[in-house]
């Protein structure tokens, strides 16, 4: 009988431990979610305000992109989860070479 017993707890404490990291991983969605929002506004803003000069405005808006682009892999794709550390590999490698690319050719422009 307490086995019985001790098998239903561990069931429920399973089970609410699940439930805790779905609300917070639900959060974290919603979250990131606003911040994409307030970062696109605040790009929006920024350039149709004069607020950027012509010169950093394509800066500017690389920049506020790189961060959503972190958003989206990082809470959106998972990829802080254990486990994706191939794709996170993948990526990292082809940022790399996108760098390269484009120093060569910048290099190679001017």
């Amino acid at each position: 009988m307490a086995s019985n017993e001790q098998t239903n707890s561990v069931h429920h404490h399973s089970s609410l431990q699940k439930k805790i990291k779905l609300k917070q991983e639900r959060r974290q969605h919603n979250v990131s979610f606003v911040m994409m929002i307030l970062l696109t506004i605040v790009a929006f803003a920024a350039i149709t305000s004069d607020a950027v000069s012509d010169k950093l405005a394509i800066l500017f808006i690389l920049v506020l992109a790189g961060v959503q682009v972190f958003f989206q892999l990082y809470v959106w794709m998972h990829l802080g989860h254990k486990g994706h550390e191939f794709p996170m590999w993948g990526i990292a490698s082809g940022l790399m070479i996108a760098v390269i690319t484009v120093g060569t050719l910048m290099g190679l422009i001017w």
